[in-house]
Formats: C-alpha cells, structure tokens, sequence
C-alpha cells in the first residue's frame, strides 16, 4: 500500500518501524460518514481494509454530489487504499463467502442497527465460532440496547438530544444546525478506533475478541463529563449555567474588525488578560476582568470598539508581537492554505487515474516526525471481489455460480 509521509523531515526510526498496523485485516461493512472514516484512518495506520458493498449499488456515497468525475468527492476522501468486495448478505452464498473472509480477519465493523446482524444470520456468536480472535465492532447511534436503540436518526439529532446543541452554537434561545458532524466524527469514529484498537491489543494477549458497542449518543455525552461534575458541588446541581467558567465572557469570545473580519479572544490567564488591556489601550479594566452584570456589558462593548479600530492584518501583527492568546477566525480553505498546515503535511495528494490528482485532508496522528498517509486511490465498486473469493479457495466456475446467484 503506497504511504506517505506528512512530515518534511522523516524520521529515520519510525520509519524503520513501518506501518503500525501493516498486517492487519479489517473488513468493514458500514456505509457513509462514520465506519468509513474510522476505517480510513486504520487503512492510513497501515491495515488493509476490505469495503464490502452492495453488489450493483455499493456505498451511497460512492454516487451523491458532488461528483469529481466518476465518484463523489466525500467518498474519494474517505476511501483511499482500500479494497471493495460485492456481497449480498441476503443471499446464503454471500453470508458463506462474508464468513470466510472473517476467518481471515482480525477486525469486523457494522453500522447496522441493532438487530440485523442476527437476521442475517451473522451474529457475534456466528462470526467468533468461526474466528474467536475477532474484534467485531458496532458503530449506531444509540448503542445495541435501550429505548432508543431503533430510532432512525443523523448527526444533528444526536446533537440536540444529548443537550449539546447549546454548547455548539452558543445559544439556548436560538439553537440551529451545526455545520461539522462532530457526533458522527468525533463521538463515532473516533470512539471506535479507540475501542476497536484497545480489543485488538486484547486479542493478541488473550486470543479472545471481544465485541465494541459504540454508540454516538453515547460518546457525545461522555464529552460533556468535565463539565456536569460541578452539579455534584453544594448548590451546583443547576442547569442554568452547565459551561465552564470563561465561556462567552468578555476575554473569551469573538470580536469583528474593522475588514468585517473576526478575531477570537482567549485571554483567559491574568497575564494575557494583562496584555490585552494594554494593546488595547483599557487600563480601566486591567483589574475587572471577571466583572458581572451591566459593567461586563460595558466591558464588552469597549474591547468591540476597540477591535473595530484595525483590520484583521493588522490585529495579527500585533498579537505576533503581544501574546495575549488572541488568533484570527480563518476560512477553510485558508487554514488549509496556512504556512503552519503545510508545514505540518496535512494536506496529502492522490494521484487517481479515474478522477485526475485530488488533495485532501491527511491523517494527523504522527509516529515521530511521520503522519502515515494510503496515498493509493478508492477501489471501484467490487474490483476486489474476485482475488479475494480466490484467495479464500473458491474457483472460477464457484465464482461465476455466486454471479448467477447475485450474491456477489
């Protein structure tokens, strides 16, 4: 699998060391956003991941807008280096040949809803009698059990019923959509690396694989943890107020300048609230930075005046030179652009023969000095399907057999 490293400097040891998880296989029968990329990462630690698909239609994003050529854009980012087999689970010989490839596997993960594995015949107990090593990882919503577990639902529901959506976008008068699916991401994904990772280090030792219960709902609340724990305080069980202390105070929030530009503001620590003052020509305030009421209304209303005095260049420049934790908003595309993003390699290349040379967003965990990147392009739908069912002992005539049969 051809990797990359982000890293302008390569370190000479990591790499000695390779992929982490070169070796590895995962097959992955998830569709969209999360399974996808949780596997993207583990393909980029090095392991080889095996989409299986829909023979016919495959992944819904395969084919959603926008299109770069032959594929949507979403899921060439999310794919790379990985394989894709066509099996219809619904058919006997697609579970048989889904069945013998997980005796070859050390990692399974599923986005289905509670329940269907077993209707397919496919449960845990199926899949470890035939691998006991296993790592069988389900990635839902709301978990395999509770009241909610059946409930259809995407990113934003999460958000809004795990009470969050206030802490998102700032307003419990006015909640609104968030633009990045952090449950879906952050909650999901990356919650099931760390469980699928932790089973796996498990299964080396003990020999056992062990199933990962994931659930959106709840890694979004385990975020939030931190901050319930003061209602556990003597007259802290409100939730008036569940934030930590500084946020949207005066030294803690976003101010707009004088291009309609914005700055955010995180003078949290007396010593950048300090400086602040002083840039800002505020001594008045340099002791009143925790003030209440209509004297913290003031207080805001001067910091705005102020910042509406200079462009966002200039605010730069001058907090380069005055550290006061005060850092520009930037576009997408310009912290993508930023000296520091690509200095940081986080912006990798593929070189697809379908779809021409596409930039994308790397992987950013780094072993030394090496962010590992599959630099290899998506797989078409099902152009692995029939190495894999050789390599797992079936012959042409049983492969044209599951053809005929449409389970592959």
């Amino acid at each position: 699998m051809d990797q990359q490293s982000g890293a302008t400097a390569p370190d000479t040891d990591t790499q000695s060391l390779g992929s982490p998880l070169a070796g590895f296989r995962i097959i992955d029968l998830t569709r969209l956003l999360p399974g996808a990329w949780c596997t993207q990462m583990l393909a980029d630690f090095g392991a080889e991941v095996i989409k299986v698909e829909q023979p016919g239609s495959g992944d819904y994003w395969r084919w959603m807008p926008p299109k770069i050529r032959h594929h949507g854009a979403q899921f060439l980012s999310l794919n790379r280096g990985k394989k894709s087999i066509t099996l219809d689970l619904k058919t006997a010989g697609g579970r048989e040949a889904l069945l013998k490839l997980v005796e070859t596997a050390d990692i399974l993960i599923e986005g289905f809803r509670p329940g269907v594995m077993n209707r397919l015949g496919l449960s845990t107990e199926v899949l470890h009698a035939r691998n006991p090593r296993l790592v069988v990882c389900a990635l839902t919503g709301f978990g395999q059990e509770g009241p909610w577990s059946q409930m259809a639902a995407h990113d934003l529901n999460y958000v809004g019923m795990m009470g969050l959506m206030h802490l998102v976008n700032g307003s419990r008068e006015n909640p609104h959509a968030n633009g990045l699916p952090i449950g879906d991401v952050g909650a999901g994904s990356l919650m099931a690396i760390a469980g699928i990772l932790a089973a796996l280090v498990d299964a080396q030792r003990s020999g056992r694989g062990r199933f990962v219960d994931i659930s959106i709902a709840d890694g979004l609340l385990s975020w939030i943890g931190f901050i319930t724990s003061r209602w556990n305080a003597p007259d802290g069980d409100t939730d008036d107020n569940p934030f930590d202390a500084p946020f949207n105070k005066p030294f803690y929030s976003v101010y707009e300048t004088a291009d309609g530009r914005h700055m955010v503001v995180g003078a949290y620590e007396e010593k950048f609230w300090q400086t602040l003052c002083r840039v800002l020509d505020l001594p008045q305030w340099t002791d009143r930075q925790w003030c209440e009421g209509a004297e913290e209304q003031a207080l805001r209303a001067d910091i705005a005046r102020a910042f509406k005095q200079r462009n966002l260049a200039e605010w730069q420049q001058i907090f380069a030179e005055n550290e006061a934790c005060v850092t520009p908003v930037l576009s997408t595309r310009e912290a993508l652009n930023s000296e520091h993003a690509r200095a940081r390699g986080i912006v990798i290349k593929v070189d697809d023969p379908r779809e021409g040379v596409l930039e994308h967003v790397g992987n950013p965990i780094r072993f030394g000095k090496e962010a590992r990147n599959s630099l290899d392009p998506v797989p078409s739908l099902g152009a692995d399907t029939a190495s894999l069912l050789t390599e797992l002992g079936y012959d042409e005539t049983a492969i044209d057999q599951l053809r005929q049969e449409k389970a592959i």
